[in-house]
């Protein structure tokens, strides 16, 4: 299983429902970025020409992949040298971008056009029998992609990577979901499957070996959102389904998983699913009495390493642990007339940061009570220059997570930098100066101990 940081966006965030909150924030400063960054003017626009650096060795701190607001140029960072390694041109502009399941392929979401395309970040490896052998290269759009109506969600497991095409009932094409692995991506074509619905629905799909667990909606409703969970079996190109569980899960939006269990976010609370004695059983957490009135979790955040999910809900987060059957409030609550904007477990669950609308960090510790796990807030950090009353409008603010180092990389989009905070101590210990306006970023790179290891 994998960083669910790979399946968190701005974009997402507007699809919750608000809640209220007061909790205080102390606002750090941080220093003005003084790294400057010069284009490398060699590639062209799919990153196949241009000067090779001399590295070395492999790079551990990874590369980045930034996207600019309204185009479809991208660029991918080299964080070690703190210059431009390429800049790629997709067919259109990429409203989300996640990475897959070994974070060596960024994963370019072209909502409108129904379009996802994928950019080698050039930094791998491979399993040489005795040793795992790292690989450095250019970046480069790979020549893969998916055109499906409406790609919306993207998840990935321990060894695949799936996404859930909404379909559209105003054209009358329905849903689908497309699981495949790295391999696919670099040649090997007997590394995807599908599952084809007969309705369109805003879904969600976690891959979990050879199966899938996928959301099912009727028909006949009027609303898009799914009621109830599937399981579906991998038999070569397809799946067949094995069972749908019992437990409802209406206004079904959000989904995760950790080593124990996979996880789907509901309307009144949020099913999680198990395998016991060799069979797959669901359960229902339900919303706690804490709860608004139509407060509901719409996102959920999983990590190999936690026993539990880490929810948002509204402008609220939750902690839900499925052991205990248990949804618990954070004390944290986004920036007042502000929201969620991303967040995520870092490489190896020990930390857990999220950044809100007003750009506005803050990075939580995990703390244990005999058997139960807490989490409190250790650091919050302004991640801009701007006064909280006086954010231009318009600024939108992003986080991505390395698989390798305790850090989280965000982007101010009025600013042309990137900036990398350690999450132990909430400094800034990664700064590139930019010439092109970023927007949204993802990590790409070897993950920490170069296997799964969350």
């Amino acid at each position: 299983m994998k960083h669910t940081h790979k399946l968190l966006s701005v974009a997402v965030a507007t699809a919750l429902l608000a809640a209220c909150g007061d909790t205080k924030t102390t606002i750090v400063e941080h220093t003005p970025v003084e790294e400057v960054v010069e284009q490398d003017k060699g590639h062209d626009d799919h990153g196949h020409e241009g000067h090779d650096h001399d590295h070395g060795s492999v790079s551990e701190a990874g590369r980045l992949l930034v996207t600019s607001p309204d185009s479809n140029s991208v660029h991918v960072l080299d964080i070690e040298h703190k210059e431009v390694a390429g800049e790629l041109t997709s067919s259109d502009y990429a409203n989300r971008v996640y990475a897959t399941e070994n974070s060596r392929y960024a994963v370019l979401v072209q909502s409108e056009q129904g379009r996802v395309e994928f950019i080698d970040g050039g930094i791998w490896q491979e399993d040489h029998g005795d040793h795992m052998h790292p690989y450095e290269e250019e970046p480069k759009l790979s020549d893969v992609s998916f055109d499906h109506v409406k790609p919306a969600h993207v998840t990935n497991g321990e060894s695949s990577t799936a996404i859930f095409f909404d379909g559209s009932g105003e054209d009358a094409v329905n849903a689908e979901v497309v699981v495949f692995s790295e391999a696919y991506i670099g040649g090997d074509k007997d590394k995807v499957a599908e599952i084809h619905y007969d309705t369109n629905m805003h879904g969600a799909a976690q891959s979990r070996g050879e199966y899938t667990f996928s959301t099912i909606r009727d028909p006949q409703t009027e609303s898009t959102l799914p009621t109830q969970i599937g399981l579906y079996h991998k038999h070569g190109d397809h799946f067949d389904q094995e069972k749908v569980f019992d437990v409802t899960c209406p206004a079904l939006h959000g989904s995760a998983q950790n080593h124990e269990h996979v996880s789907f976010a509901c309307g009144d609370g949020v099913v999680v699913i198990a395998e016991e004695n060799g069979e797959f059983v669901a359960t229902k957490i339900v919303n706690p009495d804490s709860f608004a009135e139509n407060q509901r979790i719409g996102l959920l955040i999983g990590h190999e390493n936690s026993h539990q999910f880490i929810g948002v809900a509204g402008t609220e987060l939750v902690v839900i642990d499925a052991e205990h059957g248990e949804i618990e409030k954070i004390d944290w609550s986004a920036t007042e007339n502000y929201r969620f904007a991303g967040g995520s477990f870092n490489y190896d669950g020990s930390h857990a940061a999220v950044l809100d609308t007003a750009g506005v960090l803050t990075i939580f510790e995990q703390h244990a009570e005999g058997d139960e796990h807490h989490w409190e807030v250790a650091h919050s950090v302004k991640v801009h220059e701007h006064e909280l009353t006086a954010i231009p409008e318009g600024a939108v603010f992003s986080i991505a997570f390395s698989g390798a180092e305790n850090i989280a990389y965000v982007t101010d989009s009025n600013a042309q930098h990137v900036l990398g905070y350690d999450l132990e101590t909430a400094e800034v210990k990664v700064e590139i100066e930019l010439d092109f306006t970023p927007e949204r970023l993802v990590w790409l790179g070897i993950e920490k101990g170069g296997e799964h290891t969350h």
